[in-house]
């Protein structure tokens, strides 16, 4: 969206001589990640949570020597020990690390796990909460958005937005489209929708919410995959509307069958009246 600065941050994991390269690189953050639960402590790099917390803390400490923010996350957060997740965010948080982050590693978290989860460790740890969500079960904009409600300040991965939905959300990392790993994370269109949903008038104030299918569009045409029919906001069908009865009561009040306004993201609604069941969908 308009009017976000942009920075680099490099990304890396378990070792401090990994990071020597960062410094001169002129990056403004480093991501240090190692996988918490008992599954990738065994099949993955084979190290215990007292290698894990000592490892840590050199690390964090070299990045913070080069002046630059850095960020300490787990892996498969929602499979890891809560005992161990705690003991390891305090340490790091203790050290002055600038955020801690939680992942969703496989996609498994439901909503009220994020939620408990997040609130949990906001009552733990002063620095910022940063969430990643995958969206192997379709739960990754849910968990999102209860991410935000119990405390979390960013969520991953790619486009930069500051929005504020009861809570402070500073930043919120999407994917455009939701692409990413396997079936992808949260995708940016649809938390938009929710938070739009939720504040209207001040994600309007805030952002150039018409930017969005242009966004999306050149994100699909980069990586050479069609914008889903139904996308939320910027797909084909998000604004049609077929039923009788929706498409009577859209003509005297659009508000009768539309949470969100398709005007508001430089949209318009398309009222079918075709014959054949979801021909609204099938335009090419």
């Amino acid at each position: 969206m308009p009017g976000s600065p942009s920075r680099q941050v490099g990304f890396a994991s378990r070792s401090a001589s990994r990071l020597t390269h960062f410094s001169p690189a002129g990056v403004d953050g480093v991501d240090v990640v190692i996988g918490t639960s008992s599954f990738l402590r065994e099949f993955s790099h084979g190290k215990d949570m007292t290698y894990i917390t000592k490892t840590a803390i050199e690390v964090i400490t070299f990045v913070k020597s080069k002046g630059v923010e850095v960020r300490f996350s787990s892996e498969d957060s929602f499979r890891s020990d809560l005992v161990d997740l705690l003991s390891i965010y305090q340490t790091v948080d203790k050290i002055g690390v600038n955020r801690v982050g939680i992942a969703d590693t496989v996609g498994c978290a439901n909503p009220r796990q994020v939620y408990d989860l997040v609130r949990t460790l906001r009552g733990v740890v002063g620095c910022d909460i940063e969430t990643h969500f995958h969206n192997d079960t379709g739960m990754a904009i849910a968990n999102a958005y209860c991410a935000l409600e119990a405390g979390a300040t960013h969520i991953d991965t790619c486009m930069f937005l500051d929005l504020l939905i009861g809570v402070l959300a500073r930043y919120l990392f999407l994917a455009v489209l939701g692409i990413g790993e396997r079936v992808g994370i949260t995708p940016l269109g649809g938390l938009v929708a929710c938070l739009y949903a939720a504040n209207p008038e001040y994600v309007k104030a805030k952002y150039n919410l018409t930017m969005l299918r242009e966004v999306e569009n050149l994100v699909a045409e980069a990586v050479e995959v069609n914008v889903p029919f139904m996308n939320p906001i910027t797909g084909y069908c998000a604004f049609t509307h077929k039923a009788g009865i929706h498409a009577k009561a859209i003509l005297n009040n659009p508000s009768t069958y539309e949470i969100l306004k398709p005007e508001d993201f430089g949209l318009t609604r398309y009222v079918s009246i075709g014959y054949a069941l979801f021909s609204c969908c099938s335009r090419s």
